[in-house]
């Protein structure tokens, strides 16, 4: 059984819809707790999502506050879906699976409350929250993974903060900096 997990509910058909792999897939994953975190509207800027050896989501924080803030007072649907015609390996994270043609639901299952969910699964050991803390070592962390994605999404450092306020906010030195590396004058 694979998860497919959306803010949208009474689904009753995924179509595949273009994400930032740029190709049409419809997106599912083994692991539903992991699944679970995809039920809202967030990205890379938000979160580290990975998993350990054992499949359970690791997620570290990239500004304070970002799990409550994601989280906090939203809902989602848990759809069940069958494992074929789904694809590993496709989008450079081996947790996700995609499918490239419409999959029918096999079930559904109507989450109320994400974030006392996750808390739940957070106390049983299903997933484990890395909280942001100030700490040279988490924020070096935090600052190579947004650093990269930066780069990886050819984001425009000069006028991204007027765009997004989590790059004025939290990231805005960061960026003003990769802006400064990144223009060209430091070559010879």
């Amino acid at each position: 059984m694979l998860y497919h997990v959306s803010r949208q509910s009474g689904l009753k058909i995924l179509k595949p819809a273009v994400s930032t792999h740029k190709k049409p897939y419809v997106y599912a994953i083994q692991n539903m707790v992991t699944g679970l975190l995809f039920g809202v509207k967030k990205d890379d800027f938000d979160f580290i999502i990975s998993g350990d050896e054992k499949g359970c989501p690791i997620v570290y924080e990239c500004y304070p506050d970002a799990f409550v803030l994601a989280y906090k007072d939203k809902s989602c649907s848990v759809y069940e879906l069958a494992e074929e015609g789904f694809m590993r390996g496709m989008t450079g994270w081996s947790l996700e699976l995609v499918c490239e043609k419409e999959v029918v639901v096999q079930n559904e299952i109507v989450v109320p409350d994400l974030y006392g969910r996750l808390l739940k699964e957070e106390e049983h050991g299903n997933i484990v929250i890395h909280r942001y803390v100030q700490d040279m070592e988490y924020k070096a962390r935090i600052a190579r993974h947004i650093t990269d994605r930066l780069l990886r999404f050819d984001i425009d450092l000069s006028h991204c903060m007027e765009q997004d306020t989590r790059f004025r906010d939290y990231y805005g030195e960061l960026v003003k900096a990769l802006g400064s590396v990144t223009d060209g004058h430091l070559l010879l």
